[in-house]
């Protein structure tokens, strides 16, 4: 098995980072060989069945830790997970471990905490050489990382698999155009339009969140929309409209009148009905 893992906080001597390694694979007494990857590799124990090379890192990580554990150590039990692996060792070291999230985001991690909690956590990394690491927000509190924003982060809401059925029937065969194009700005907001009312219609599934900023990004979608028919050619207009015209029944069905006009999302274009801004989710996430 192969580990990619990140420590937050101080770095940890190597000695120490081995009796971690240990406890993590849980097997019993192993030999374990640990080194700096940018260290002289001649004098390590390639027959160890665990390695570790590590580097050091600036900011709000300290290591990185590349781990190899031989298959043959997991005879009698399932070889733990990396999200496994990463509690076991954050719970033996005392410090947050971060592993890559499985969406192909460059930012998006998880991170556990000594205790076992965890969280999604955005990373970022500065341009310099060498780069500076900053767990920028989590979505959820985590003691060891006190300066990391808590929110629901944007780019995995946006990232989460949702199926368009209805764009994807309506603009088969449609040329995408390039993004400022018409044909662009159907493609877009067409599955925009839909991934929200999927979301409505499912309560808020995959995660059971979202964010005002986003449902509101998504109404400026829908006023596209309004737009747009009016600017393509026959029959399809038709199609668009019809195709928009299911997914605002459905969007009406799980969304009420705002009793409050305060709590609606504001809108100052009078010049079409934009009601879809009159009306909030009966069931908020945010």
């Amino acid at each position: 098995m192969i580990y990619d893992l990140l420590l937050a906080g101080t770095p940890v001597s190597p000695p120490a980072l081995a009796d971690a390694l240990i406890q993590a694979v849980g097997v019993g007494d192993v030999d374990v060989d640990v080194a700096d990857r940018d260290d002289d590799q001649s004098a390590r124990d390639w027959t160890a069945p665990v390695l570790c090379g590590y580097g050091r890192l600036l900011g709000d990580l300290s290591m990185s830790l590349d781990i190899y554990v031989l298959d043959a150590l997991f005879e009698e039990e399932t070889a733990p997970s990396e999200s496994e692996f990463a509690a076991r060792l954050a719970a033996a070291l005392g410090v947050a471990v971060l592993y890559p999230a499985v969406e192909d985001i460059p930012s998006a991690y998880w991170v556990v905490g000594p205790s076992g909690e965890t969280a999604r956590a955005r990373l970022l990394s500065s341009d310099g050489e060498p780069p500076v690491h900053t767990i920028d927000a989590v979505e959820s509190a985590v003691a060891e990382l006190p300066g990391a924003a808590v929110e629901t982060l944007p780019e995995i809401l946006d990232g989460e698999a949702i199926g368009t059925p209805v764009a994807d029937a309506a603009l088969a065969g449609r040329p995408t155009g390039t993004t400022a194009s018409v044909e662009g700005h159907v493609h877009y907001d067409l599955r925009v339009w839909e991934r929200l009312v999927r979301r409505l219609e499912s309560g808020w599934a995959p995660s059971g969140r979202y964010r005002e900023d986003l449902f509101r990004r998504d109404l400026e979608a829908r006023d596209d929309l309004a737009v747009i028919a009016g600017r393509v050619d026959q029959p399809f207009a038709d199609a668009l409209r019809s195709a928009v015209a299911l997914l605002d029944s459905v969007f009406r069905e799980y969304t009420e009148e705002a009793a409050d006009p305060h709590s609606a999302p504001d809108r100052t274009d009078t010049t079409a009905d934009h009601w879809w801004w009159r009306r909030r989710p009966r069931n908020v996430p945010w």
